[in-house]
Order: C-alpha cells, then sequence, then structure tokens
C-alpha cells in the first residue's frame, strides 16, 4: 500500500471514530471537545450524509468551544445557508470578515448568502472581493461562485463562471464535468460531449463520464460512438448494468433491433422485474413487425406494472397495425389514463379515430395534443389533414393561424400557403410564401409534395424563380 493510500484510510478511519464520539456526546447528552480542523471535519462530514441538523448542532458546538475561529463561523454559515437562513448567515459572515478581511471564503459566502436572497448587486460586490483576494486560487472560487449561480436557478450565469474557471484552470476535472452536464441538460450536445472528452483525457478511467458521454453522443445521434462509450462504462465497471440498458437503448434509436433486443436481454439477467426493459424489447418486435413476440413482452411488462403506460400504447400501436381498431382505442386510451400529458398518445388516438370514420372524436384529441405541447408541429399538421379530408378548408386555416402563433416551424407557413391557395386567397398566400422561403428556402418542395397544384400557379412559380436568383446571387 502506498503512503497516500495508507494516508486516506487513515483519515477515514479518524473522521469515522471523531464522528462516532460526536454522536455519542450528542446521545448522552454532553458536549465533547474536538480541536477546529475537528469540528471541521465532522460538520463537512455530516453535511455530506445529509444530516444538516446535526451539522447545525456539531457547528454551533465548536463556535461555542472555539469561539474566535473564523474556519468554524464559515462552517456555520455554510450550514445556515444549506437551511435557506441566509440572514442569519450574514451576521456570522460580517463577525468573520472582521477578523479575516482578506479571506476569499468569507466574501465568497457572503455572494452566495446575498445572491440566494435576491440581492444581485451586493452578491457581485463580495464576489469581487472573493476573487481580489483569491490569489492562486482563482479557479477554484470561480467554480463556487458558479455552483452559487446554479443554487439560484441561474444556469447561463453559471456556465459563463464554470467556463472562466476553466480558462484559468483546463484541468480543473469537477469544472469539465459540470459544463458537460449542463451543455447536455441545455440541448447543446456537441459541446457535452467536447467537455465529457477533455475530462477523460485527464482521468480516463473514470466509468461515469463514459456513461455520461454515451448519454450525450445518444441525444446527439450519433449511436456508435454512444455505444462505444457505454461499453467503456461497463468495461470500467462490469456491475455497473445501466450500461447495457442504455446499449439496448442506443441500438434500437440506431435501427439495429436485433442488437438492441440481445442488450436488453442481457440487462434483464440482473433485473428481470424490470418492466420497461420488457416494454422495450416488445418496441423492438413491433419494429420488426413480429406482432406476436411484441404483444408477449408488452403484456409481460404490464403483467409487472400495470401502470406502464408504454406497454399499454404499444399493444395499442400492435393493434392498430393490425386493424383491429376498437381494441387499439381501448388499449391507447389506457395509456392515456396513466399519462394524460403525453401528445404522442393523443394523436395516435386521432390517427385511429380518423380510421374508424369518427371525426369529431378525433379533431377533439388532436386539440387536447395542441393544448399540451402547442410547439410541436406534426400535431397542427396532423389536425390540417383531417379537416382538409373532410373538405373543411376554412377551419383548416383558423386552426393553422393558432399553431403559427405557438409554432414557428417553416412546415406550417408552407402548409398555410397551400390552404390559401386552396381557398382562392391568392394574394395572402403568396405574401406567407415570401415568408416562409425565407426561413426555410430547403422546406420548398413539402408545399409542392402536399399541394402539387402550386406546380401550376404562374406567380407563385415566377416569385421562387426570383427569389432562388437572389439567393445564389448573394448567397
Amino acid at each position: 500500500m502506498s503512503k497516500e493510500e495508507r494516508d486516506y484510510f487513515e483519515n477515514e478511519e479518524n473522521i469515522g471514530e471523531m464522528l462516532n464520539r460526536f454522536k455519542r456526546s450528542l446521545a448522552l447528552g454532553r458536549k465533547s471537545y474536538f480541536d477546529v480542523s475537528e469540528f471541521e471535519r465532522i460538520v463537512e462530514q455530516l453535511l455530506d450524509e445529509g444530516d444538516i441538523n446535526g451539522s447545525e448542532i456539531a457547528a454551533r458546538q465548536g463556535i461555542q468551544i472555539h469561539p474566535g475561529a473564523v474556519p468554524l463561523q464559515l462552517k456555520y454559515a455554510q450550514v445556515l445557508i444549506s437551511k435557506g437562513k441566509y440572514q442569519y448567515a450574514l451576521k456570522y459572515l460580517e463577525m468573520a470578515e472582521k477578523v479575516e478581511l482578506t479571506n476569499p471564503d468569507v466574501h465568497l459566502m457572503k455572494g452566495t448568502a446575498w445572491l440566494l436572497t435576491g440581492e444581485t448587486k451586493n452578491a457581485e460586490r463580495s464576489f469581487r472581493k472573493a476573487l481580489k483576494y483569491a490569489g492562486e486560487e482563482k479557479d477554484d472560487i470561480l467554480y463556487h461562485m458558479a455552483n452559487a449561480f446554479v443554487q439560484s436557478g441561474d444556469i447561463k450565469k453559471a456556465v459563463e463562471h464554470f467556463e472562466q474557471s476553466l480558462l484559468i484552470n483546463p484541468e480543473n476535472e469537477q469544472a469539465l464535468y459540470d459544463l458537460g452536464f449542463y451543455s447536455d441538460q441545455s440541448g447543446d450536445f456537441q459541446k457535452s460531449i467536447e467537455y465529457y472528452n477533455r475530462y477523460l483525457d485527464i482521468d480516463p478511467f473514470n466509468f461515469s463520464i463514459w456513461f455520461n458521454l454515451g448519454i450525450s453522443y445518444n441525444k446527439a445521434g450519433n449511436y456508435e460512438k454512444a455505444i462505444e462509450a457505454y461499453e467503456f462504462a461497463l468495461a470500467l465497471n462490469e456491475d455497473f448494468d445501466q450500461s447495457l440498458f442504455n446499449i439496448g437503448n442506443a441500438f434500437a434509436n440506431a435501427g439495429k433491433f436485433r442488437e438492441a433486443i440481445e442488450r436488453y436481454n442481457d440487462y434483464l439477467e440482473f433485473d428481470p422485474e424490470n418492466d420497461d426493459a420488457w416494454s422495450y424489447i416488445g418496441e423492438c418486435y413491433l419494429n420488426l413487425d413480429e406482432h406476436d413476440k411484441a404483444t408477449f413482452y408488452y403484456r409481460k411488462a404490464i403483467k409487472l406494472n400495470v401502470d406502464n403506460d408504454a406497454a399499454w400504447f404499444g399493444l395499442g400501436l400492435v393493434n392498430w397495425v393490425e386493424k383491429k381498431l376498437t381494441k387499439s382505442v381501448q388499449y391507447i386510451k389506457k395509456a392515456i389514463k396513466i399519462d394524460s400529458l403525453n401528445p404522442e398518445y393523443l394523436m395516435t388516438l386521432a390517427k385511429v379515430y380518423k380510421e374508424q370514420e369518427h371525426p369529431v372524436l378525433a379533431d377533439k384529441a388532436l386539440s387536447e395534443a395542441a393544448g399540451i405541447e402547442a410547439d410541436n408541429p406534426e400535431i397542427w399538421l396532423t389536425w390540417v389533414e383531417l379537416l382538409c379530408e373532410q373538405k373543411d378548408v376554412s377551419r383548416a386555416i383558423t386552426v393553422l393561424k393558432n399553431g403559427l402563433n405557438t409554432c414557428n416551424d417553416p412546415r406550417l407557413k408552407y402548409r398555410m400557403v397551400s390552404l390559401l391557395l386552396e381557398n382562392h386567397q391568392e394574394k395572402d398566400a403568396l405574401n406567407m410564401l415570401t415568408d416562409a422561403m425565407n426561413q426555410d428556402f430547403v422546406q420548398l418542395n413539402y408545399l409542392y409534395d402536399v399541394y402539387p397544384k402550386a406546380l401550376k400557379n404562374k406567380r407563385l412559380k415566377k416569385i421562387v424563380d426570383r427569389f432562388r436568383e437572389q439567393k445564389e446571387l448573394f448567397g
């Protein structure tokens, strides 16, 4: 065993012994003596364990025994901030500042407390002082400032400070991890991938980072890289069976359903009662048009968890494909009863109703779906298609106008062009056409697909040709 490892285990034993002695003294209603650094470690350990009340008692006892100890005042302030007692924390920090004016931790914590009370200007002032006195620890101060902004809910500001920390110390693993995480959460998967890879350049054996990298690759649509990252995570920690599950997901997303089924089955060896895995295998078999097997796996998922809405929905899809429309409606309705806010379920129900020739019910389902996810263009386009099949172009225009108020997808604009042309509102149609082309000229073919008559409209063709020429001329 190396000296570092020996020191680590000795420290762990020491903190365990101190913590036990502290807890025994609490149980007996007594106070035990610890020096300042020992009280600090006890407070930290209790905070790590989530025992905020215990950490508060330890910090208060420490201050009673060592009233002038600034480190303990800071620990107490940290505990108070954790409990949401910001003004009370500021009182202790004011006392600490009088003793140690140049201590960056004092100003950092004051800035955090001010920030969480909404006093942004005071927070900025304290943060500036923390950086002023930070010395060689500027990257660490910036990192903790970023965490304060996370606590306040200002993720944009948090990311800015994580990035500043990283500029000073490009090997700050914590900052790389957080930037990877928050980039993923904000939908910037390429940035997330970049940060996680930079982390792995420093520590290539961190299985959890490989796993997170796999998630970002999967979201970015790079399923091959996602599978590779998950497999690295699994190789580094063979007990981390969630990697198997996610490898199955990545294969399924890539359309490799046989491989996905194999990995889900591997996962089920570790967790045979996982109803989601059974349901996902059912989905794979549905995509392979093996309906009997799909039904078997969906029913197994429901047997394990009667509230598995995805499995009920899957059964609805199987029966829809097999033209057993009444059963399909029954199963999809069960899924909706469990998850009433899933627009995909409602949109699919509308399509089944349409096949059953129940346009009023289909209309109602689409209206509900639009109320849940108004920025989903597929809902509006499906609704318009239903109304056009009923020859109700006027209402289709009204519905699509509502859609355009909440969804800026260019396909909606091109679809509106087709409706206005069909309704003999050519001037309005051509104005909408120009707007749509300015937004996304490539999608013009969608107009011709849904309304081939547009190809024969001379005025429309003239506007399109002129727009194309200008685009080629000016780029």
